[in-house]
C-alpha cells in the first residue's frame, strides 16, 4: 500500500459524501484487498414488499470498494482512477440485513486495474452479489 492506511480510511469514510450518506464504512484494508460494511436502513430499500436493499445501492458499494482497492496500487496523489466498466450478478435479495462488501485486485497494470467484488449478509455470510470492476488509471510520470 503506497500511503498511510489511516488516510485511506479517513477519505473513504469521512470525505466522500456519498459513502457517508448511504452509511458505507471501510472496515479493513490491505494490499489488494478491502472490506466495508453498510447497515440496512429503510431509505436504501428497493423493494418495499420484502424490505430488501436496492440493487443500485449494492452496485454502488461494490464500485466504491473496487475503486478503493485500485487506489492502493497508485504511486502518487496525482494519479487518477476512473471506472471503465462494471458487471454485477445479483444472486439473491438482501432482505432487512446489514451487508459486507469485499474487493480484491485481479490484475493491476500500467493503465488498467481489474477487481473482483462480492457482497455477503453480515448475519449469516450468505452471498448476495458478485461482480467485476475495470478501472482506467492515469499514472503520473516518474521524475
Amino acid at each position: 500500500m503506497k500511503g498511510p492506511k489511516e488516510l485511506y480510511f479517513n477519505v473513504f469514510n469521512e470525505m466522500i459524501p456519498f459513502n457517508k450518506y448511504i452509511g458505507l464504512e471501510l472496515r479493513e484494508l490491505e494490499d489488494g484487498f478491502a472490506r466495508a460494511e453498510i447497515k440496512f436502513k429503510p431509505e436504501l430499500v428497493g423493494d418495499s414488499r420484502i424490505q430488501s436493499f436496492h440493487g443500485g445501492v449494492i452496485s454502488a458499494c461494490m464500485d466504491a470498494l473496487g475503486g478503493l482497492v485500485g487506489i492502493t496500487t497508485l504511486n502518487s496523489i496525482d494519479d487518477k482512477i476512473v471506472t471503465i466498466d462494471m458487471r454485477v450478478d445479483y444472486i439473491r435479495s438482501a432482505r432487512n440485513t446489514d451487508l459486507l462488501i469485499e474487493a480484491r485486485i485481479v490484475r493491476s497494470g500500467n493503465k488498467i486495474i481489474t477487481t473482483n467484488m462480492q457482497v455477503f449478509t453480515v448475519k449469516d455470510n450468505i452471498l448476495v452479489a458478485e461482480g467485476r470492476g475495470v478501472y482506467h488509471v492515469s499514472r503520473k510520470e516518474k521524475e
